[in-house]
């Protein structure tokens, strides 16, 4: 546990915080049988002062990022990080999505009774937005000039986001 780096803490299952969590994990997992079983808050050890340079950034949306297991430990003592091997729809990145039912596909359980996936407040400033697959869009390296992220669409997206204020920062929660 030391060697995480991280304060984990389970959030109580009676909180307003796990409701909210349950609520957008409940309304974006499809049609999939999965189930909400445990909720941990995560505080990496310097985490608020290397993101400090992002708090001007606004566009902030609550987003999933699902793993395999294998990879939560490592997530959890040095962060999201763009990997060599990283690529997809849009190019090398970290991938995040607004519906559970996506970011799940990445948890590689392959049968397996448990799977992780994170769910992370991300500052997302003005959004590049793809709605074709293609080199354009595979290629990418980072957010084209003049923007911060890149959003690509899928065919289904929460209908409704709600504005809520986590850490002090106004944040999009479907």
């Amino acid at each position: 546990y030391d060697s995480l780096n991280a304060e984990l803490e389970v959030v109580d299952p009676k909180s307003s915080e796990f409701a909210m969590i349950k609520t957008y994990f409940d309304k974006t997992k499809g049609n999939a049988s999965s189930q909400l079983l445990n909720v941990w808050s995560v505080d990496r050890n310097g985490e608020e002062q290397r993101h400090g340079k992002y708090d001007s950034v606004d566009n902030r949306k609550l987003l999933w990022h699902g793993t395999n297991i294998a990879v939560a430990a490592p997530i959890l003592t040095s962060g999201l990080r763009i990997m060599s091997h990283s690529g997809g729809r849009v190019g090398a990145g970290i991938y995040l999505a607004n519906m559970q039912e996506k970011s799940a596909c990445y948890t590689c359980s392959y049968g397996a009774k448990y799977a992780c996936m994170f769910l992370t407040e991300a500052a997302l400033g003005k959004t590049h937005i793809v709605d074709q697959d293609g080199p354009h869009a595979s290629q990418l390296k980072k957010a084209p000039v003049g923007f911060d992220s890149v959003h690509a669409v899928g065919r289904v997206e929460p209908m409704h986001w709600q504005e809520m204020t986590i850490d002090g920062r106004k944040v999009q929660v479907p």
